[in-house]
């Protein structure tokens, strides 16, 4: 009867422990939730970040490219060299035409009035 009555004691406390265990347990799942979402928004506005600098990044390699189209010699003289000279750089006429701000159907023309392959 002894033994009974301490081992109905010790299932109470072992009852009691693993109530307090799971209760824990459902906290650290709630904070680890939490966590995970808020990383997530810090992940897309990185990745939004990250977007937005590539674009930048384009758009100042263009004004780079169209910047020494203007300083090659000649550059505003004859646009004609400028389109070609670009050709040989190893521009295609949907980049020459976007650096020196003119159609694509002109940069091809002008291209192909020169012999310059497309």
């Amino acid at each position: 009867m002894v033994r009974n009555i301490l081992t109905s004691k010790s299932r109470e406390e072992l009852d009691k422990q693993k109530g307090l265990l799971t209760l824990e347990l459902s906290e650290v799942r709630e904070i680890s939730d939490l966590i995970f979402r808020k990383l997530e928004k810090k992940m897309q506005a990185l990745e939004a970040m990250e977007a937005s600098i590539d674009k930048k990044m384009a758009a100042l390699d263009r004004m780079i490219q169209r910047a020494e189209a203007l300083r090659m010699p000649g550059a505003g003289v004859n646009r004609q060299h400028e389109i070609v000279a670009l050709k040989e750089r190893g521009l295609s006429p949907a980049e020459i035409a976007e650096i020196l701000d003119m159609p694509v159907g002109e940069a091809e023309l002008i291209l192909e009035l020169h012999g310059a392959p497309r």
